[in-house]
């Protein structure tokens, strides 16, 4: 009987755990993809408004 608590909880805090670490890499993506757009949109970043070129 303890021993199916056991291998219960264990599941459950592994299940949280994956849960929450992809919640945690699903934003740190998120969070790239921002900045990327933010890079891509810059001004200095524009290749048209450069004068030598």
């Amino acid at each position: 009987m303890r021993d199916q608590y056991d291998a219960r909880l264990w599941n459950d805090s592994h299940e949280q755990t994956r849960a929450g670490i992809d919640r945690l890499l699903a934003r740190i993506m998120q969070a790239f993809r921002v900045l990327h757009r933010i890079h891509w949109a810059a001004p200095w970043a524009d290749q048209r408004n450069c004068p030598g070129r």
